[in-house]
């Protein structure tokens, strides 16, 4: 109740360029926070990725993945389907209910024990626990190693806001580095943290987000679209102060996502990334408007079949070739530049389009990512 509170007044205060100067101050926090840890680790030498001793043996028969599912129903669940059986327990209804009588990672431990009762007798070879760092507690992993004795993967997309002890998110979702160690193995988007769990001797595997490409989806033929730039993304303050500065050199740029002013969400994403001649990213974490981190809109969105333009991250070309399956922008300066050219050139949006779509089928699912994954920890997939 509190927390809640705490955001309607801060919608309702922070507006303009108060919300632009908070939104600065809470980035500039988060940087020298992240900054101060990585300096404190420069010295360390890398460790090298290692065979996990987990044990996967044979074929895999059953997944459970374990979420607090926003979108992972819709995408990573058909992708893991096609490796194995997939189970999902869905923590979200039990989060829902308030009470100050139970923490949150009481809620969740409650919630696997009630999801393996109800369960006896089906026993996942592998367990996939997706979850924030306030979710986690020695209660949840007790009541995950007791339920089940497969593997247990923890799978982390935020962890350069969420590893570290920074202290500056109000919810609270820092500090990963606690549980890591709990899980049989961690999974990072992030290539450098890669080098964080290993120093700690936690086992951990570098995988980029991956996509859900729908089996009827083609590449895009025509270079005929609805919309010469779009953005498709919940409103947040520094997705605001990007789109404003677009928006006052008289860009119109349409958006969709829960927010905006007379946008709406909408259920087919592919089809309005497609639909659009230049789909714009953004790819900070929230607060921070200099981080870059690889996002699941950096795969969803060119796996479509759509000509993506994002903040430039130096991980991005280790995946996609840019300027012929992607375009980057490092300013808003930069990012005015490259829609004055491309959007007088719907071929050429088009042409990088395809490029992306087979760029993505051929390398970027979550089905090929986890094949991957449970290879290496000795399942036979």
């Amino acid at each position: 109740m509190a927390s809640a509170l705490r955001q309607t007044l801060r919608r309702a205060l922070l507006r303009g360029p108060l919300a632009t100067a908070w939104v600065a101050r809470r980035g500039r926090q988060m940087d020298r926070a992240y900054g101060a840890h990585l300096r404190a680790g420069l010295n360390a030498l890398a460790v090298p990725a290692a065979a996990p001793a987990v044990g996967g043996a044979g074929g895999l028969r059953q997944i459970l993945l374990i979420a607090d599912v926003l979108w992972e129903q819709h995408s990573l669940v058909p992708e893991l389907s096609r490796i194995a059986p997939t189970q999902l327990l869905d923590l979200h209804p039990a989060l829902e209910i308030r009470s100050s009588a139970t923490t949150e990672p009481q809620r969740v431990a409650r919630a696997i024990a009630d999801f393996a009762a109800a369960q006896r007798g089906s026993t996942p070879d592998v367990v996939l626990f997706y979850a924030r760092p306030a979710l986690l507690s020695d209660e949840v992993f007790a009541t995950l190693r007791q339920a089940w004795s497969g593997p247990l993967l923890g799978l982390n997309l935020d962890d350069k806001l969420q590893f570290f002890p920074c202290a500056i998110l109000a919810d609270h979702n820092d500090d990963y580095a606690r549980w890591a160690g709990k899980f049989d193995l961690n999974l990072t988007s992030c290539l450098l943290a890669a080098d964080w769990y290993r120093q700690r001797g936690f086992a951990c595997l570098y995988m980029p987000p991956g996509l859900h490409q729908a089996a009827h989806l083609s590449p895009p033929e025509r270079a005929r679209f609805d919309y010469q730039i779009s953005f498709a993304g919940t409103e947040r303050f520094e997705r605001r102060v990007l789109i404003a500065q677009l928006q006052q050199v008289g860009i119109s740029i349409q958006l969709f996502g829960r927010g905006w002013p007379g946008a709406k969400w909408v259920e087919n994403l592919p089809a309005v990334f497609r639909a659009s001649q230049l789909n714009l990213g953004v790819g900070f974490p929230t607060p921070s408007q200099t981080l870059t981190n690889l996002k699941g809109r950096d795969f969803e969105c060119p796996g479509a079949g759509a000509c993506y333009l994002t903040t430039y991250n130096w991980e991005l070309p280790l995946h996609f070739e840019l300027g012929k399956e992607m375009l980057c922008y490092r300013s808003v300066e930069e990012l005015i530049e490259l829609y004055a050219y491309y959007v007088k050139r719907p071929e050429e949006c088009l042409r990088i389009a395809q490029a992306a779509w087979r760029r993505c089928a051929a390398e970027h699912t979550w089905e090929k990512r986890f094949r991957n994954i449970f290879r290496h920890i000795g399942f036979k997939v």
